[in-house]
């Protein structure tokens, strides 16, 4: 199977922006925000599900992720704004976006950018602002790197999560690094060799620089800056019932009671990446039948 191909675009204000195109070239668009610590190459998973609905499946590298320019400055928007840009240079006649888990915030921000053009968003497992969310206990070291951006210390919140980058990946090889990120999850998924290997390629470009791991903590973890009240874009929240990561009573609830007319679909004994990774068909199905 043709597992699609990578290309890249300078956007406006001459920075790139690296991208995966798969699944059926006439089809109706979809772009993929994948999640944190995940680059375009995990959009190669969704192929075969795109070419089988007749998607055009559109999978991008936020800023610092591959050959996409790195951004200092943590922003949900402006990943809109590159977004909607991405779309406007394609052509596209109106498109929908997917986000799973960390990517999902950029969707947000992506229907608030270009709110003519996205015709319809599902957020797959995604991550609200989990500082409001978690018990204070959860994540202490993230929490003392972003007290140091809510002071305004910019370099130094990512120079603290650099310092996390480099102690818990720093030394790994890719397929260990993969091993690191997917063994804390209880999803099926997380054992298939397929989905591994994937994995694996996935890491080889997120260990070439840590750039795009930290923006994504940042700009999610920190303050937002959209508002998911501001989507007018019909809305789709798939949630797992065992996901430690992202739950649907907290996470899921908290998109639900925002995006006004959304649709929460909760599955019983699936953890984050069984959620995100393992219901490609029925994501896509569920976006193809809310497009206005």
């Amino acid at each position: 199977m043709d597992p699609g191909h990578g290309s890249s675009l300078a956007l406006p204000d001459g920075r790139t922006l690296e991208y995966w195109e798969g699944g059926d070239p006439g089809g109706r668009a979809v772009v993929f925000h994948p999640g944190t610590p995940v680059s375009r190459v995990l959009g190669r998973w969704a192929h075969g599900a795109a070419l089988t609905a007749g998607v055009r499946l559109l999978s991008v590298n936020r800023p610092g992720y591959g050959a996409s320019t790195t951004v200092t400055e943590p922003s949900l928007i402006s990943v809109g704004n590159d977004t909607a840009s991405l779309a406007a240079e394609l052509g596209l006649d109106g498109y929908a976006v997917v986000g799973g888990s960390g990517g999902g915030p950029f969707t947000v921000a992506t229907a608030i950018a270009d709110p003519t053009n996205v015709r319809a968003i599902g957020v797959v497992g995604g991550v609200g602002p989990w500082r409001l969310l978690d018990e204070p206990s959860m994540n202490a070291e993230d929490r003392e790197c972003l007290a140091l951006l809510d002071a305004g210390d910019v370099d130094g919140a990512w120079a603290c999560f650099r310092a996390q980058c480099d102690r818990d990946l720093g030394d790994l090889e890719p397929e260990a690094a993969a091993d690191w990120v997917l063994s804390g999850d209880a999803s099926s998924l997380a054992k298939d060799d397929a989905y591994r290997a994937v994995w694996a390629e996935n890491m080889r470009v997120v260990l070439s620089r840590f750039d795009g791991y930290i923006y994504d903590n940042l700009a999610w973890g920190g303050d937002w800056d959209v508002d998911p009240r501001d989507v007018g874009s019909p809305t789709v929240l798939w949630y797992g019932t065992t996901d430690a990561h992202c739950p649907p009573e907290t996470h899921g609830r908290w998109y639900a009671d925002r995006i006004a007319g959304s649709e929460l679909i909760v599955t019983p004994s699936e953890g984050h990446i069984d959620v995100i990774d393992g219901h490609w068909p029925e994501v896509l199905a569920g976006v193809l039948r809310i497009w206005r």
